[in-house]
């Protein structure tokens, strides 16, 4: 689907044409036919990358210039609201008169770009500005995830350490192993972020430096305050990587101690009845001269050595603190 937008009274608009025009300032591309393909490369004289290629990791694969345009590409984070988040490259051809954007899925920022424009009415819609301003809700999208994703964890943190009481065995366990998976799902955003801030640090700069002549005077500003925001939240990623490492090391630690507990149950179990069995399988065997089988209470003085010796092992756990 091929989508443009351009100037209209100062502001950025969605134009009726569904071939790519001359006054476009941007021009979207989203799961593009190689129909459409070919009569953006016609307009702006530049070959627009294809799906295999936007998914390389090389970064000559993802960061050109081509005749006087810059040709980027970033991955962007979606689904991360349904639960299910996923990677998708987004590939920008940006020139001194036109942007397109080459992308094969439907992140927030596209989604929601035109409400964005919408509350900044003095923005003059240019193609870098339009970059610009595209790129930064993206930034502010990874932001969203990053604070989602914190949140959460001060919630599985508090679960774990705070609100935790007393449970039977079973539901401690299930509790447990819903942590884990949820840790799990945080793991995942916090990875496809990873990749995502890590393109976009390197595509800013490059951007900045590759536009220098025509780029407009103030996009030169905006990319810079990008490069500090990519910075910090590049830092806060780090920390909240290293606090889920925290939290899943726990969690394994608190199911390995209820594995312990019933594995200790079991072994003292074994122990205590370890004495009443040795003195009923010695009494079991059937050898002629037994002198005990002669004896009238025989019978009970066994049963009585298999208590003792029970009560015995248990007294001796308790006063040594093994339960």
């Amino acid at each position: 689907m091929i989508t443009l937008y351009g100037a209209r009274d100062g502001t950025l608009v969605r134009l009726p044409e569904t071939e790519p025009h001359p006054d476009a300032v941007w021009i979207d591309l989203c799961e593009p036919t190689p129909e459409e393909e070919e009569a953006v490369e016609r307009m702006i004289g530049v070959e627009v990358p294809t799906r295999q290629e936007m998914a390389e990791i090389e970064e000559s694969s993802r960061l050109y210039r081509v005749d006087g345009s810059l040709v980027v590409t970033a991955t962007i984070i979606e689904g991360a609201g349904e639960g299910r988040p996923a990677r998708t490259q987004a590939t920008f051809v940006l020139s001194e008169r036109h942007l397109v954007s080459i992308r094969y899925g439907d992140p927030l920022p596209f989604r929601a770009f035109e409400t964005k424009w919408a509350r900044q009415p003095e923005a003059r819609p240019t193609s870098d500005l339009v970059f610009v301003a595209l790129v930064d809700a993206i930034v502010e999208r990874a932001a969203d995830v990053l604070e989602y994703v914190a949140a959460d964890l001060n919630g599985v943190s508090t679960h774990l350490f705070v609100e935790s009481g007393p449970r039977k065995a079973k539901e401690a366990e299930s509790d447990l192993q819903d942590i884990l998976m949820r840790l799990g799902r945080r793991n995942m955003m916090i990875s496809i972020l990873r990749e995502s801030l890590l393109s976009l640090t390197r595509l800013v700069p490059f951007v900045r430096q590759g536009g220098e002549h025509w780029l407009s005077k103030e996009a030169p500003h905006r990319l810079k305050q990008l490069e500090r925001d990519l910075r910090s939240l590049s830092a806060y990623e780090g920390q909240l990587t290293a606090e889920i490492v925290y939290l899943q090391e726990a969690t394994l630690g608190l199911i390995n101690l209820a594995q312990n507990r019933v594995i200790k149950v079991l072994s003292v179990a074994a122990v205590i009845f370890l004495p009443p069995t040795l003195v009923g399988t010695v009494y079991g065997m059937n050898f002629t001269h037994m002198p005990e089988l002669e004896w009238a209470f025989a019978y009970p003085v066994a049963l009585a050595a298999m208590v003792v010796s029970a009560a015995g092992s248990f007294y001796w756990f308790k006063r040594k603190g093994w339960l």
